[in-house]
């Protein structure tokens, strides 16, 4: 997450969990996995403040409106606010603020707490989250990308249902076991709700996460239940169902593949449900401290008509260890091929 507060804490440098950041090295996902923290240390004082910038600049407007319409091609692409710490000996605390996203007034994406339960020697470590948060899913969606681009499956919406996994939710999360060694699972449930989507909370939601580490090869599986008003009348019971497959995920060289699929009991007229469905691939290599390389192909489609494919081809450069820039190519075909270029530097304090 690049945040310098947790550097300060434990009095070691950026570079101790990331290689460029944002993306982590093993030693920063593990840490993440501790709930930012590290096992039988105390952290020491430090002014719990951080901030994160990213300015862009595209080959294309920027805006929300027709044709990016709305804003210029060169923004302040995001402002991020950040406060966390520790409480007591296993919990931590965490409050991400975006003054700005994408240019305009930005919103809340993580506010928790978050308790060991058991004691640091035990075996299988067991976790409690509470408040907002991102869903567990084989690739951080957003907070630990390092494309300007989107993940179009985290973004996919189908009918008039706005669940997406992009988005953060509120709820609980529990979670069994290391994700950076054998088998772990996780579980979350929260109310049936879609922020800024102005729809009214149905029911709970519920999400279970599987996975299973083996040295550089990892597998995870994952499936999220929820229901949805609809303004036909009945109510949208829908499902998103997926799987992954990481290679060296903190290596020099990495692949991640994620493949997802979902139903809608509700999406047309009230009278029919509908399919969707999507994946990724995408590649990155790290030539040295500074430098490296990625690829990413996905695409998603859906029954009612929906189809999206995309390319992407980034370069990134860390000029220090809290510093980076970017420029990559995407090329959509939706339907027509479209080529845009993004430049991006962001940088923490």
């Amino acid at each position: 997450m690049a945040l310098p507060i947790f550097a300060r804490q434990y009095q070691v440098s950026c570079a101790k969990c990331h290689s460029v950041i944002p993306h982590l090295n093993e030693f920063g996902a593990a840490f993440l996995a501790s709930g930012y923290r590290i096992p039988g240390l105390q952290p020491g004082p430090a002014f719990p403040l951080a901030t994160k910038v990213n300015l862009s600049d595209s080959s294309q407007n920027q805006g929300n409106g027709p044709d990016g319409a709305g804003l210029p091609k060169a923004i302040v692409d995001e402002v991020e606010l950040f406060t966390a710490g520790a409480i007591g000996s296993r919990g931590s605390y965490l409050v991400e603020q975006y003054a700005l996203d994408g240019g305009m007034p930005g919103s809340t994406r993580d506010a928790w707490v978050m308790d060991r339960v058991n004691p640091w020697p035990a075996r299988i470590p067991l976790y409690v989250q509470a408040g907002s948060f991102t869903l567990p899913l084989p690739v951080d969606p957003e907070t630990f990308r390092d494309t300007a681009q989107h993940y179009t499956i985290y973004d996919q919406t189908v009918g008039t249902n706005p669940f997406k996994f992009f988005d953060p939710k509120i709820g609980v999360h529990v979670s069994a076991g290391d994700p950076l060694h054998g088998f772990s699972g996780q579980f979350f449930a929260g109310p049936g709700h879609d922020r800024q989507s102005g729809i009214a909370s149905t029911g709970i939601d519920t999400m279970a996460y599987a996975q299973e580490s083996m040295g550089l090869l990892t597998l995870a599986a994952y499936r999220y239940n929820g229901t949805r008003p609809t303004p036909y009348g009945p109510k949208d019971e829908f499902r998103r169902t997926g799987v992954g497959l990481m290679w060296n995920q903190w290596g020099r060289f990495s692949s991640e593949t994620v493949l997802q699929n979902g139903w809608d009991s509700n999406c047309v007229g009230g009278l029919f449900g509908c399919s969707s469905s999507g994946g990724f691939t995408q590649l990155r290599y790290q030539f040295n401290r500074r430098l490296y390389v990625g690829g990413r192909y996905e695409g998603t489609a859906d029954s009612t008509g929906g189809f999206a494919r995309d390319t992407v081809f980034l370069l990134g450069w860390g000029p220090s260890e809290h510093s980076r820039f970017t420029i990559e190519d995407i090329i959509q075909h939706v339907p027509q091929t479209t080529h845009t270029m993004n430049f991006q530097f962001t940088f923490a304090e």
